[in-house]
Order: C-alpha cells, then sequence, then structure tokens
C-alpha cells in the first residue's frame, strides 16, 4: 500500500521531514527507498540526526549554513571525547560568596558582606567568544540564597526582611535588570516561617516553579518544610510540613516542573519479606499539578538504595543534575535536551565511606507514566497506592554505582556529563563521565567505555549483599598544568575554580 504523503509532490517531503526530530527522521527513512533517499541526501536531516544522537535540539542558527552547523556539532563532540578545549580564559571571582550558580552560560554569585552585591559573567564559548560581566553594588534585599534561569531572564531572591522575622519571601526579578520580572503576576511571594530561623536551604527553580526545603529548627523533625510556588501565577502549590514528609530527609531536587525527589536516610525502612532494616535510604519520588493551589502531590514510588551490613549507617543522601533551562541559551547553537540529563545520588556512610549512583532523568519519567496508566486502568486509589520498590527490582539495570566522588559543591553535572578531580593521587588530573553515549556507535573494546556490569564487592565495602550496575559510560581524564579545589560543568565549558590565584578558568 502506498502511503498518501508519497503522493505530494517530490519538493514537499523535505520540507516536512526537516520539522520533525532526529528520531523520528530515522524512522521515516526507514519506510521505503524513496524516503531513505531524500534523508539520506539532505545535509541539514543529517544534522537533526546527529543532534538527536547526542541529546541535543536545535538552538540558534546564527546564520550558519547546514554543512556549517553539522561540522560545528561535530566539533564539539569530539573535543568533548578528548577534552581538547579550544581557549581558555581566566576571571576574578570573590573568594567566598554567600551563594552561587552556573546556569546557561551565565556564572553568577551573591554577597552580602561587606555589602549585598550581585555578579553576572556571561562566559565565552565557541559562539561567543566575548565574556559580559556586570555588578549590581546592591540587590536590595538581604539574600539567604537565590535561583536563577538565564533562558528566562529569572532570577529569585529568597529572603527575610528582618533577622526575626516570621515570614519568608521570594523576590522574582529579571536577571538583566534586577527589576520585577514582567512575567511575574506578584513581584513578591512570602510564606509564613512560623518560627525565626532558616537552615538548610535547598532553593531550585524549574521552567514556573520554584521550589524550597528547609528546616526552621536544627533538632525538631517536624521543623521540616517543603514549599512550591508557581512564580508566574503566584499560586502557592505546596506547603508539606514534617510530618507528611518521608522520615529522615537529607536532600531535595526539582527534577522537572512537574516532579520533584526527595531523598531520605530512612533510618527504619521496611523491605516486604525481609522486615526492617537500619539506613537502607529511599528515594521518594513525587508529581504535582503546576496551577492549582495547594492541592497534594502524587506519591509516586518509593526507590530503596543498597541495604549496608547490620551495625553500618548510611549518614546523608545528596541529589544533584543539571540545571532545567526553560528555553533556548541566547547565542547557542544547540542545546541539552532537558529529558536527557543524569542524576547523581552521593552516599555517604559512616567510617568516611562514600559512593555515587548515577541514572538518568528518563527513568523516573517513565515511573510517572506507568504511575499514570495504573491510575487510569484503576479507579481505586488504594489499588495504585505508591509502592515500595526494592533496590533489585529497579537499581541494577538503571544505574551506575561508582565508589567515592562525594561532591560537595554545585554544578558540577551537565546534561548527561559529570566531572570531578580523579582523586587525590592525582591532584593535577581531571576527568569526565559521559552517561550520554549512543550504543550503536560505541565500539565495546575502547579502553575509556563501560558497557557491561560492574560489581561492588560486600566482602570489603558498606553493602550487606554485592551491587551490581550495568549503567553504560565513558570516561575521559586528562592532566592538568594546575590543580583545582572544584570543578564546573555546563554545555561547552569546564571551569576550574583556584582559590590560590582567587580565579576561574
Amino acid at each position: 500500500m502506498v502511503c498518501a504523503l508519497s503522493r505530494l509532490p517530490p519538493e514537499i517531503l523535505p520540507v516536512i521531514f526537516e520539522l520533525l526530530d532526529g528520531q523520528s527522521i530515522l524512522r521515516c527513512s526507514a519506510v521505503c527507498r524513496g524516503w531513505r533517499s531524500i534523508v539520506s541526501s539532505s545535509t541539514e536531516m543529517h544534522y537533526l540526526v546527529e543532534l538527536w544522537a547526542d541529546g541535543l535540539e536545535p538552538g540558534h542558527s546564527l546564520g550558519r549554513s547546514s554543512a556549517e552547523k553539522l561540522q560545528r556539532l561535530l566539533d564539539w563532540r569530539q573535543a568533548w571525547a578528548t577534552l581538547n578545549w579550544s581557549a581558555t580564559s581566566d576571571f576574578p571571582i570573590t573568594e567566598h560568596p554567600r551563594a552561587y550558580e552556573l546556569v546557561g552560560g551565565v556564572f553568577a554569585q551573591h554577597n552580602t558582606w561587606p555589602r549585598s552585591d550581585f555578579s553576572t559573567l556571561r562566559l565565552p564559548g565557541v559562539d561567543a567568544p566575548q565574556a559580559q560581566a556586570m555588578t549590581r553594588e546592591s540587590v536590595g534585599v538581604s539574600s539567604l540564597d537565590f535561583a536563577m534561569d538565564p533562558t528566562q531572564d529569572l532570577v529569585v531572591f529568597l529572603y527575610k526582611v528582618e533577622f526575626w522575622s516570621e515570614t519568608g519571601n521570594f523576590d522574582i526579578r529579571s536577571l538583566s535588570t534586577l527589576e520585577p520580572h514582567p512575567l511575574a503576576a506578584h513581584p513578591t511571594l512570602s510564606f509564613d516561617l512560623r518560627d525565626d530561623a532558616f537552615r538548610r536551604i535547598f532553593l531550585q527553580v524549574a521552567d514556573d516553579v520554584i521550589g524550597l526545603l528547609f528546616r526552621t529548627s536544627q533538632v525538631a523533625e517536624g521543623s521540616l518544610r517543603l514549599v512550591l510556588f508557581n512564580w508566574r501565577t503566584g499560586t502557592a502549590l505546596l506547603d508539606l510540613t514534617g510530618p507528611e514528609l518521608p522520615h529522615s530527609i537529607s536532600d531535595f531536587a526539582l527534577l522537572s516542573p512537574r516532579s520533584y525527589i526527595l531523598a531520605s536516610v530512612n533510618v527504619q525502612s521496611y523491605i516486604p519479606g525481609h522486615g526492617m532494616h537500619r539506613g537502607t535510604g529511599e528515594l521518594h519520588l513525587y508529581a504535582f499539578d503546576g496551577t492549582r493551589r495547594n492541592t497534594d502531590p502524587d506519591h509516586i514510588a518509593s526507590l530503596q538504595l543498597p541495604a549496608p551490613h547490620p551495625g553500618r549507617l548510611l549518614e546523608r543522601v545528596i541529589v544533584h543534575s543539571g540545571p532545567f533551562c526553560a528555553g533556548l541559551v541566547p547565542g547557542a547553537q544547540f542545546v541539552k535536551s532537558n529529558a536527557r540529563r543524569i542524576c547523581v545520588i552521593s552516599l555517604a556512610y559512616d567510617r568516611m565511606e562514600s559512593y555515587s549512583l548515577y541514572m538518568h532523568h528518563a527513568f523516573f519519567e517513565r515511573c510517572i507514566q506507568q504511575r499514570t496508566a495504573d491510575a487510569d486502568a484503576d479507579t481505586n486509589t488504594d489499588a495504585v497506592r505508591a509502592p515500595v520498590v526494592p533496590w533489585g527490582d529497579w537499581g541494577p539495570h538503571n544505574t551506575r554505582l561508582l565508589r567515592g566522588r562525594h561532591v560537595f559543591w554545585l554544578r558540577y553535572v551537565h546534561g548527561e556529563r559529570v566531572v570531578s578531580p580523579v582523586d587525590a593521587a592525582c591532584p593535577y588530573r581531571i576527568e569526565v563521565l559521559d552517561f550520554g553515549i549512543f550504543l550503536r556507535r560505541t565500539d565495546p573494546d575502547q579502553e575509556d567505555v563501560f558497557l557491561g556490569p560492574s560489581t561492588i564487592s560486600s566482602a570489603s565495602t558498606v553493602f550487606k549483599q554485592d551491587v551490581v550496575t550495568c549503567l553504560p559510560y565513558r570516561r575521559i581524564t586528562r592532566d592538568l598544568d594546575q590543580r583545582h579545589i572544584l570543578y564546573l560543568i555546563d554545555q561547552d565549558r569546564l571551569i576550574g575554580v583556584n582559590e590560590m590565584n582567587r580565579s576561574t578558568d
């Protein structure tokens, strides 16, 4: 049977195909010889397919032809595969900022002493070789933290008007002017603290949602609070306190504008068929409505982490992934898809033993989709109550567990890449772990590629049983000329912070 689209004039089909994403173009090429010929003869479609293979989406054309865009992409891919950067730059930064961020090619830092200044640095890159720096001597408030998204020209400052105030505030501002953001229905969003203290702040933004987890006391479990706002409409989406949250919460992460994770050390957890276990640790996945006021979140699942030996203790779980950018990065030919991001779960145990667990955001999205399908199929809410999923049922085939790499700073993850020092024995060596490899194009015999399972033995580690994980990745290393105290990463740059020189490279 002849496809109806094949009856179109021959010059129309290429125009239609070029409106598709790379994966859809590949599927079209498998329909018939004629369509395959159309795809294979188009440089623009080749470019779109290569973007999809790298988990990228088209950005600004920058006046380049299809061939020039394709070559730019291939050069970018090769540079990351070899850590062969095209240029280096040095910039001074404040030695100990109150807070900093790196999103969409912009590095920002905020200080509260001796003055409340806020500075941004649009970093140079291949497509924009000139840096742009801007400093405001005062933002008008004594901010406790901030979050930003340059693709929305957005910065959010968290503050209290007075030290003893029991009201928290979000100022919603333009990143470029620090004036009230034009898309915000209300320039300031306030919430009751129910205390005058503000401790252990976790502030994040994803598209139209602001998320904040904090404590008002370092002692009481019930003092933990989670608040979510839609900053555009001013709607208070969630306001949950300790009794409404899982036990022993250690960290919070907005996965998307409609989902989040709470990480728990879970001092006592129940494993079906095995009873209570101490310090197993769990990842609690939730979805929520981003438009309605104070609705209960949907608890999707509680994913259990590998069980430790009896008597060993999981002290902290930290969740970190790259920023969620709502729009295109200014001046970028392509941008990383928000759907193609890696999540790093840092596990800190007693006796200074630590591990990092790597997993794709797509796994969480599949859990949410499955939960939605189950709920649609069964109107009995008890039948679709959030399951507690043992490690063996989800972890081995969806994650990779590696020793050490307990990183305490922000923005060491972007997309599917993770940057860190190798270890103390190699202070001048840097490594990048890339979990975005395309398996069909990967040579399994390459020394830097890890496709098969790896095992963390229970014999000499914290774990009760051998932990086997299988998520494929590539490990790239390079020796540097100088030592840095921490590393940051974004789509086009590696940044080393050097305390001695007080600069970023």
